[in-house]
C-alpha cells in the first residue's frame, strides 16, 4: 500500500461507504464523502487524489456531474465509475463528460473491486511519468532557448535573472498562476531578439539612435518570440504572455489592439512591471523610488500588482518565508572571486564578473551559471583569441568539476 496513492470513495449512503472501506481495509489509502459536495471538499483539502470511484445515482450531484468535475479540477486523478445498470446514453455521458477511466458493476465482489482499483493506479502512475517526462522535456528544451538568446544578447539574459528573482519571491503570492509558466515566460520574453540583427542589438542596448524599420524589429520582439512559442506544445500561456510582455494596462502599448485591464494576462502584467523596474534600476539595488518612478505612469500597471511588488520586493521584510528565495540571497550575498584559466570554465560554474571580449563587447554578464552551450561558445572564441585568458568565478563548491568532485570522494 502506497500511503501517497489516495483512493476516494464516494457514494450518496454512509451504509455503501462502509462496506467499501470494509472490502478495502489494509490493501488502500481510502477516503470516503458522501455526496458529490463534501468529494469536491475533500479534493481541495488534498494534495493528491489518485483515484476516485463513485456511484453514478447519487442525490443531489450525480456521478456523471462530479467526475466531469473531476476531470477539469484534477485531470491527473483516475476516474471509476460504481453503477447497478448503465444505459448506453449514460455511459456514452460518462466517457464524454466526465472522461471515465472504467466502470463497475454493483453489486461488485472484492477482487474485482481491488483489481479495478490496482488498474486504476497504474494509470495513474502512468500519466504522473509522462507528465514528468514531458516537463523534464519542456525545461530542456526551454534552457536550450534561453541559452541561444544569452549567447546572442548578453545584455537581455542579465536583466531576466534579475526579473527572475523578482518573479521568485512575488509568485507565491500571484493567484491563479502556475510558477513553472511565469519563469518560462521570465526566460523566454526576450526569445524574439534572436531574430534582431546583432549590430543593431548592440546600438539598442547602448540606448543609440535607431533607424525606423530597426525601431520596428524592436517593437515587434514580443510578436516573434509568442510565433515561435507558439511551435511549442503546452505553452499556449507563456505564449501569449510573451506576446503581451509590453501592454499597458490602459490599453496603451504593444500589441496595439483594445485588449487592457484585467484581459490582458496577468503573466504579462507581471512582467510589465518587472521589466520596468528592471530598465530603471539598472545595476543599483532595488528602491521605493524606483517603483515611485513607475507611478508617474500608474495608468500603464496593475494597481494590485503595483501594491505586491511594494510589499514584497521593495520592502522584503514583511514577505512571508515562502516568498524568500534562497537564489536571491545567493546571488546578492557578497562573495569573494577567484581566477581561474579560460580554457578550464565547465558547465555550472557561476561568473563573478562580466566576461568581456576583446572588442568590449559583452559576452556573458556577472552571475550567468554557465550551460554547456555557453561553455562551448567560450572556448570557440578563446581560440579566435577573442577572450581573455583568465575568468573571474564564484569559488563554490558547486564551481568544482564533475571529475574532481568524484575524486575528493575516493580520498
Amino acid at each position: 500500500m502506497n500511503a501517497e496513492e489516495t483512493v476516494l470513495l464516494v457514494d450518496g449512503e454512509e451504509r455503501l461507504l462502509d462496506e467499501l472501506r470494509r472490502q478495502l481495509r489494509g490493501k488502500f489509502e481510502t477516503v470516503t464523502a458522501v455526496g458529490g459536495d463534501r468529494a469536491l471538499k475533500i479534493l481541495e483539502n488534498q494534495s493528491e487524489i489518485a483515484v476516485i470511484i463513485c456511484n453514478m445515482h447519487m442525490p443531489g450531484m450525480t456521478g456523471i456531474e462530479l467526475l466531469e468535475a473531476f476531470s477539469k479540477k484534477s485531470p491527473a486523478t483516475t476516474r471509476i465509475m460504481l453503477t447497478e445498470n448503465a444505459d448506453q446514453d449514460c455511459a456514452i455521458a460518462a466517457i464524454n463528460k466526465g472522461h471515465v477511466f472504467g466502470f463497475l458493476k454493483k453489486p461488485c465482489s472484492t477482487n474485482i473491486l481491488i483489481e479495478g482499483i490496482e488498474k486504476g493506479l497504474a494509470h495513474h502512475r502512468l500519466l504522473a511519468r509522462e507528465k514528468e517526462l514531458m516537463e523534464t522535456t519542456m525545461a530542456g528544451s526551454i534552457k536550450l532557448l534561453s541559452d541561444v538568446v544569452s549567447l546572442m544578447d548578453p545584455a537581455a539574459t542579465s536583466g531576466s535573472r534579475k526579473i527572475g528573482r523578482w518573479a521568485d519571491v512575488l509568485s507565491p503570492h500571484l493567484i491563479g498562476v502556475n510558477r513553472w509558466e511565469l519563469n518560462f515566460a521570465v526566460m523566454l520574453a526576450p526569445l524574439g531578439r534572436i531574430s534582431i540583427p546583432l549590430d543593431t542589438l548592440l546600438r539598442h542596448n547602448k540606448s543609440e539612435s535607431l533607424a525606423e524599420n530597426e525601431q520596428a524589429m524592436i517593437e515587434n520582439v514580443p510578436k516573434v518570440g509568442n510565433r515561435l512559442l507558439n511551435n511549442i506544445p503546452s505553452m499556449a500561456t507563456v505564449s501569449k504572455a510573451v506576446l503581451y510582455q509590453d501592454k499597458n494596462f490602459d490599453g496603451s502599448g504593444f500589441p496595439d489592439d483594445k485588449t487592457h485591464g484585467a484581459e490582458i494576462p496577468v503573466i504579462a502584467r507581471v512582467l510589465r512591471i518587472l521589466k520596468s523596474l528592471a530598465e530603471i534600476s539598472g545595476d543599483s539595488e532595488l528602491a521605493a523610488t524606483h517603483l515611485d518612478e513607475l507611478l508617474r505612469h500608474r495608468e500603464w500597471f496593475d494597481p494590485e500588482l503595483l501594491l505586491l511588488a511594494r510589499q514584497y520586493l521593495i520592502a522584503p521584510e514583511t514577505a512571508t518565508p515562502e516568498s524568500k528565495d534562497p537564489k536571491q540571497e545567493e546571488v546578492h550575498t557578497p562573495r569573494q572571486s577567484t581566477m581561474v584559466r579560460t580554457s578550464t570554465l565547465h558547465e555550472g560554474q557561476r561568473l563573478a564578473a562580466d566576461l568581456i571580449n576583446t572588442d568590449g563587447t559583452l559576452i556573458l554578464s556577472e552571475g550567468t551559471k554557465l550551460s554547456q552551450t555557453q561553455v562551448e561558445k567560450i572556448r570557440s572564441m578563446l581560440e579566435l583569441n577573442k577572450l581573455s585568458e583568465s575568468t573571474a568565478v564564484v569559488p563554490t563548491e558547486e564551481n568544482e568539476s564533475p571529475v574532481r568532485r568524484k575524486r575528493a570522494r575516493r580520498e
